[in-house]
């Protein structure tokens, strides 16, 4: 197998045989897979061939490596957007606005539509189930809305869409009609399956059905994960989810405002993954955390004030204290000119 780029070499992953499909699903989900391409094997490792460079958590969170190498090409395969524009029940002036990206969780499928397309949406639908094998399939038409940050959908085909996604080998089971499920996301859960909290007590402040606590829990050691959901239907998913990755003995399910959460100084580990409004939390956060423990803070911030606003937020917070960054990234665009941020950050309470 060649490393070294040459005229007919294509980028691509390798990934032990066992991981291989899952990964694939993965790099998938993020439009990362060259099609053209076939899939080849190496010994007891398989190379999936990429359009671009993956996250380096994805990478790490595999086993894998990124290569050169020289795949053959696939023939006779088209792409599942050309056999959806071919069978969908569309006047033939508007198969162009066919949209050819979506979202996929388990078998429930998330379109946008161009507003060209919204009197034939329901008509639109079959296809991509027939296509994509979805058992249904929803249509964005709002984003996500409020502070529970609950998806804004309409269903064009199925009633039910309780759906189980699988990601990183982590079951996630939720309503896809009723629950947040974000894509950009992915590299920060694939974190958090890597962190290493052997021993510690995490509090996840904003758990949802489970979207960081269940990687902690199910690939590191930590000695208890206490999991605060304030809605109601995500907190019902959230302990089914404890439950379908066994992981019942570490995870601690709380329904209820984290703020209303006993005890100080309990936490090695507080994981704020909130957006807007997430600064208003840093003092139950810091109640919370044990002197020089760590903060997960996220935030969607204006760019130009980046990465000032966002660390600085925790500086005010500790009042006279002490903050060490550890780490800044940003995590996706949120909105133009606004990015979804994380700082990890040891933070020292005042004597």
């Amino acid at each position: 197998m060649r490393t070294t780029r040459h005229s007919s070499s294509v980028l691509g992953i390798r990934v032990p045989k066992a991981q291989a499909e899952a990964l694939r699903k993965e790099l998938a989900s993020s439009a990362l897979v060259n099609k053209s391409r076939a899939i080849i094997t190496d010994g007891d490792h398989v190379v999936i061939p990429l359009l671009a460079r993956p996250p380096p958590g994805l990478v790490s969170a595999f086993k894998s490596s990124v290569i050169d190498a020289d795949f053959p090409l696939r023939r006779h395969r088209t792409d599942p957007i050309d056999d959806i524009r071919g069978i969908a029940d569309v006047p033939d002036d508007l198969r162009p606005l066919l949209p050819g990206k979506w979202e996929l969780f388990g078998d429930v499928g998330v379109i946008r539509l161009d507003p060209r397309l919204e009197p034939y949406a329901e008509r639109i639908a079959p296809a991509y189930a027939s296509v994509l094998g979805l058992r249904a399939v929803l249509q964005d038409v709002g984003g996500i809305s409020g502070d529970l940050r609950e998806p804004v959908t309409r269903k064009l085909l199925g009633e039910d869409t309780v759906t189980r996604h699988i990601e990183n080998g982590i079951v996630y089971k939720f309503d896809a009609a009723r629950i947040m499920f974000s894509s950009g996301n992915m590299e920060e859960r694939l974190r958090m399956a890597g962190l290493r909290c052997d021993g510690e007590t995490v509090v996840d402040m904003f758990a949802g059905i489970g979207y960081f606590s269940l990687p902690l829990a199910v690939y590191q050691r930590p000695r208890k994960v206490v999991a605060c959901e304030i809605n109601s239907v995500a907190h019902s998913f959230l302990v089914e989810n404890v439950a379908l990755n066994s992981v019942k003995d570490v995870v601690e399910p709380f329904f209820g405002d984290n703020r209303e959460l006993k005890g100080e100084s309990m936490a090695d580990r507080v994981i704020m993954g909130y957006v807007k409004t997430t600064h208003e939390y840093l003092p139950t956060a810091l109640r919370l955390v044990k002197d020089g423990g760590i903060i997960h803070y996220h935030e969607t911030c204006p760019n130009e004030l980046l990465p000032h606003r966002p660390t600085q937020r925790l500086v005010d917070s500790v009042k006279g204290g002490g903050v060490e960054v550890l780490r800044f990234k940003e995590v996706k665009s949120y909105a133009p000119g606004i990015s979804h941020v994380v700082v990890d950050a040891r933070v020292f309470k005042p004597s």
